[in-house]
């Protein structure tokens, strides 16, 4: 069986996915990425261990994305602008975490890579 080891990163600022992606690259960690939601829902999650969505700029389409994620057992950890710090934040129901921004790299990576390793 292949093992799927790849991160999508789903991210409406093309410079945030281009950051986040290349944080990934830098840590061995392979990932792909889209901006735009269309695209995300027709990708093939077979080979995905885990998505990090940036909630930051989409509408409430991006609820569909997530639902079929947590019916196809993808897990997702969303990730909230900084106005949501201080808000009693309810995560979207399968999500696997929820982060805000500004992201502690440390924990981002820590994060990320005991998903990767629990995939095994």
């Amino acid at each position: 069986m292949k093992m799927k080891k790849k991160v999508l990163l789903i991210c409406k600022n093309k410079k945030n996915l281009e950051l986040l992606s290349d944080f990934l690259k830098k840590n061995d960690i392979s990932s792909i990425g889209s901006h735009d939601l269309k695209e995300a829902m027709s990708m093939d999650i077979d080979e995905i261990s885990l998505s990090l969505i940036d909630l930051s700029g989409y509408d409430r389409s991006v609820l569909k994305l997530l639902s079929i994620f947590f019916e196809k057992k993808v897990p997702f950890i969303v990730i909230y602008p900084p106005q949501a710090k201080n808000k009693n934040i309810v995560p979207p129901a399968g999500s696997s975490g929820v982060l805000i921004k500004p992201l502690n790299p440390k924990m981002l990576l820590t994060l990320v890579k005991n998903f990767l390793e629990e995939d095994r």
